[in-house]
């Protein structure tokens, strides 16, 4: 009835005897067995089999795959000790009672009366390390949980820093990619477009959730919507520019014509005009063009700083041929070039 079997390989042969146990396993072994054995003593708590667990070691260290494999044992109500004792680490004594009854160990036990009284011996032992070791149990109650970013309005692929700091959870991850953490600790990150960092912490009782939303906002240039007013309609119509440069643009309008800017930035920031001074982020500015006018917008933010000019030529309504065609000409060969440089 009683066996007893010793061997090197020790891990495998308890991954063995586990498929085939029908009530009770009990296992001493250390980080590294206890993470080998996952599938097998999930699939058995599974079925409806008991497990009992001690898992030493040296200090009192665990990896974030321990914490969870143990919170995952829990929940299937297998029941695991830990215990921190170099001493009894090193002589690395492992082993397994499957049923009571069969007894496979690391080292080989010599100077015993029989099976049975070696199962007994190792049984007693495993006892006496169960009460010298700690329990196990879930976290319960409220959790406490800091989750932020060091900067969180930023240009595409800026660096940015996540921190955490978690009590009174057993389980913390984070999404995109970061996945379990511990429960106090940081990460740089960047990323190209709009993005919310979720970190989610649980325990027995509860599971919270806290975000970090970064906004990534688009620095290419500033936006500026120009309008003309139409005598014969009545109304502004939209005029089409010339893109001198990325920051530079230039209209061709009647002298005396009316002219409306609007713009609406979505950033904060500072923004401003050379002349005007400070501005609202979303606004318009209406004048009646005499000739020529040169207005320079800046947008400055806590990362960046950004320029438009915009140039308004005015040419006379009553049809100045010499002047309107100079001007057009010039208006058509960047027009030309703006075209060639963009193919």
């Amino acid at each position: 009835m009683f066996r007893y079997f010793h061997t090197h390989d020790f891990n495998p042969e308890i991954e063995k005897e586990a498929i085939r146990t029908s009530h009770l396993i009990q296992i001493y072994t250390d980080e590294f067995g206890f993470l080998r054995l996952e599938e097998s003593l999930l699939n058995k708590l599974k079925e409806g089999v008991n497990v009992e667990l001690v898992v030493i070691s040296p200090d009192k260290k665990k990896s974030i795959k321990l914490v969870n494999l143990a919170k995952r044992i829990i929940d299937l109500n297998g029941e695991i000790f830990f215990i921190h004792d170099k001493k009894i680490f090193d002589l690395k004594d492992f082993f397994g009672i499957f049923d009571k009854t069969y007894l496979i160990s690391k080292l080989e036990s010599k100077n015993f009366i029989s099976n049975e009284s070696l199962i007994r011996e190792k049984n007693s032992f495993f006892e006496i390390l169960s009460v010298k070791s700690n329990l196990i149990d879930l976290y319960s109650g409220n959790i406490d949980v800091f989750f932020k970013s060091d900067k969180t309005v930023l240009r595409k692929g800026e660096s940015f820093e996540l921190n955490w700091t978690v009590d009174n959870a057993h389980e913390v991850s984070i999404n995109n990619d970061v996945g379990i953490v511990s429960n106090k600790g940081s990460i740089f990150k960047s990323v190209d477009f709009d993005t919310k960092f979720e970190l989610t912490a649980k325990n027995k009782d509860f599971e919270i959730k806290k975000s970090v939303y970064i906004k990534i906002f688009d620095d290419d240039e500033i936006s500026i919507f120009v309008k003309v007013h139409d005598k014969t309609l009545d109304r502004l119509i939209e005029v089409s520019s010339i893109r001198v440069s990325k920051f530079s643009e230039s209209y061709a309008v009647f002298d005396g014509q009316i002219v409306e800017l609007s713009w609406d930035i979505s950033t904060n920031g500072r923004f401003s005009e050379s002349a005007l001074g400070d501005l609202d982020l979303r606004g318009s500015y209406r004048f009646k063009l005499d000739r020529y006018k040169c207005l320079i917008f800046n947008y400055l933010t806590v990362n960046n700083k950004k320029t438009k000019k915009i140039e308004f030529h005015g040419f006379n309504n009553k049809k100045n041929d010499i002047e309107r065609k100079s001007f057009l000409k010039w208006f058509f060969d960047k027009l030309i070039q703006f075209i060639r440089k963009s193919d």
